[in-house]
C-alpha cells in the first residue's frame, strides 16, 4: 500500500525555507543547462542550415576548409561543364567560384573582429538557393560594392545601405542586405570575386567552387570524377556533409556545457540530500506511525523518493522558465574552423526542455536516495522511541 501523495506535498509546504533553498539551487543548475544547450543548438543549427543537399563544394585535395584551399582558373573551367552539373535557363552551368577571406570589421560597440568577406559571382544567388536579397540590390561585380548578411546589422558599424565600410585594403559601398534562412552566410559580407582577388592580391585563384547538381545526379560519381580527372584533381563533398564536419565545435561546446552542468549538479544533489536528511530526522515519529499503521519499508522509501522527485521536478520547471528569455537572443561566437565571428541565435527547443526536466529529476532521485533508504531502515520501535 502506497503512502498518499498529499502527505508528501504537505511535508514540502511545511518546510518552506529549506524547500525553497533546495529548489532554487536545482533551478539555477537547470537554467544554466538550458542556456548552454540553447547556445549549442543555435550554433549547430546555423552551421548545418548553411548547406544544401543539392550542392557540392569543391576545394583543393587535403583541404578541410575553404580558407585553406586554392586552385586555378583552368581547373574551374575544366569542371564547370561536367554533365552532373545543373544548367540555368540560359544553358549556363550553375557553378559559383568563391574566395572567402578573413577581414577585420569595426564593431558598433568598439573594437574590431574577424568576419568573412566572400568573393562571389552573380551566379552565387542561384546556386545558394537559401540566400536572397531582402533590401537593396545585388552588387555590380566590377565595382567596390558589397551586400551584407542581416546578422551583422546590429553588431557592426557601417552596414546599412549606402554606407561605406573599410575592409581589407579597400573601401566598399553597401548596396544590399541579404538573408540566408538562418545559415552562417548571414554573418558574411559578399562582393565581386575579382574585386576580392584584387584586394587580397591572390591572382586568378579560387578557394572553392559550389556546384548545383542536376536532378538525379550521382554525387559519388561526381566526387570521383573531380578527383580522378587530371585536369581537375580536386576534392568534392556535398554541402550538407561539408558543413556537418564544420560543426564539430558544437559537439565540443556541448561536452563543455555538460561538464559545467555536472559540476554544478553535484552541489545541487548535496543540497537536496541535506534537505531530505533533515526531513527524515524531523519526521521520525511520523515514520514510526506510518510503519505502525501497516505501511511497508518500501512504501516509506518510495514516499521519500517521490517527495525528492516532486521537489526536483518543480525546480526543474522553474529553471526552464528562467532560461526561456534567451530563446531567439542573438549572440556571436568565434568559429575556430574559419577564424571568424559567427552570429547566431539561442534555440531553446522542446527536446532541450525535456532533457532539462529529466536532468532535474535525476538530481532529485540522486539527492533523495540515501535519506529515503535511511527512512526505510528505521524500525517502528526505534522511530517511536526517538520521538
Amino acid at each position: 500500500m502506497a503512502i498518499p501523495f498529499k502527505y508528501n506535498l504537505r511535508s514540502l509546504l511545511v518546510r518552506r525555507v529549506s524547500t525553497a533553498m533546495t529548489a532554487g539551487g536545482i533551478a539555477l543548475v537547470v537554467a544554466v543547462f538550458v542556456v548552454v544547450m540553447a547556445l549549442v543548438a543555435g550554433f549547430d543549427s546555423t552551421i548545418r542550415d548553411t548547406g544544401s543537399p543539392d550542392n557540392m563544394i569543391v576545394v583543393r585535395k587535403g583541404s578541410t576548409t575553404e580558407t585553406g584551399s586554392a586552385f586555378s582558373l583552368d581547373q574551374f573551367e575544366a569542371m564547370k561543364f561536367l554533365p552532373q552539373i545543373q544548367r540555368d535557363r540560359s544553358g549556363q552551368p550553375m557553378a559559383s567560384p568563391e574566395v572567402p577571406v578573413q577581414v577585420l570589421m569595426q564593431r558598433i560597440a568598439g573594437g574590431r573582429e574577424n568576419i568573412v568577406l566572400r568573393g562571389v559571382t552573380p551566379a552565387a544567388l542561384e546556386v545558394h538557393d537559401k540566400v536572397r536579397i531582402i533590401q537593396g540590390r545585388m552588387f555590380e561585380p566590377s565595382l567596390n560594392e558589397v551586400i551584407v548578411g542581416r546578422a551583422l546589422l546590429k553588431r557592426y558599424a557601417n552596414c546599412t545601405i549606402g554606407s561605406t565600410m573599410r575592409l581589407g585594403r579597400g573601401s566598399w559601398k553597401v548596396v544590399g542586405i541579404f538573408d540566408a534562412q538562418g545559415g552562417s552566410f548571414e554573418s558574411e559580407v559578399w562582393a565581386g570575386v575579382h574585386k576580392v582577388q584584387e584586394d587580397t592580391q591572390r591572382g586568378l585563384y579560387y578557394a572553392s567552387v559550389v556546384l548545383r547538381m542536376a536532378p538525379g545526379a550521382d554525387s559519388a560519381a561526381l566526387i570521383r570524377r573531380l578527383a580522378d580527372d587530371p585536369r581537375i584533381n580536386l576534392q568534392g563533398e556535398t554541402e550538407t556533409d561539408y558543413y556537418r564536419d564544420q560543426s564539430v565545435v558544437a559537439g565540443q561546446l556541448r561536452r563543455l556545457g555538460m561538464l559545467v552542468a555536472a559540476i554544478m549538479a553535484v552541489g545541487a544533489i548535496f543540497a537536496a540530500m541535506n534537505t531530505m536528511y533533515a526531513a527524515v530526522a524531523g519526521r521520525t515519529q511520523e515514520i514510526g506511525t506510518l510503519r505502525a499503521l501497516g505501511f511497508s519499508p518500501g512504501a516509506v522509501m518510495g514516499s521519500f523518493l517521490l517527495e525528492s522527485l516532486i521537489l526536483a521536478l518543480a525546480a526543474g520547471a522553474i529553471g526552464v522558465v528562467l532560461a526561456l528569455p534567451v530563446n531567439g537572443l542573438s549572440t556571436a561566437f568565434g568559429n575556430y574552423v574559419t577564424f571568424s565571428t559567427l552570429s547566431f541565435q539561442f534555440r531553446v527547443t522542446s527536446a532541450i526542455m525535456m532533457q532539462a526536466v529529466l536532468f532535474a529529476a535525476a538530481m532529485g532521485l540522486a539527492g533523495g536516495f540515501l535519506p529515503a533508504r535511511q527512512a526505510m531502515r528505521l524500525s517502528v520501535v526505534d522511530a517511536l522511541r526517538r520521538s
